[in-house]
């Protein structure tokens, strides 16, 4: 599983346009994912990998943003 935060223009959850969720799989631009209350389709429009240095404590880790409109 990967830990991914998903960002939305819209609200997905609870009136929030952010999530955290944990995906089966790496998702691609142009990728659906049901998301949210109402599991509705969003489209994954851009990715992105944030690779810490060596100073942080979250150095071993890649964290995935990945940014969605509805489709």
């Amino acid at each position: 599983m990967f830990r991914a935060q998903i960002n939305s223009n819209a609200p997905i959850s609870k009136g929030s346009g952010k999530m955290m969720v944990e995906l089966p799989f790496v998702p691609h631009v142009g990728d659906n994912l049901m998301l949210g209350d109402n599991q509705v389709a969003w489209k994954v429009i851009k990715m992105t990998y944030i690779v810490h240095d060596e100073f942080h404590p979250k150095r071993d880790f890649v964290d995935l943003v990945v940014e969605v409109c509805q489709s």
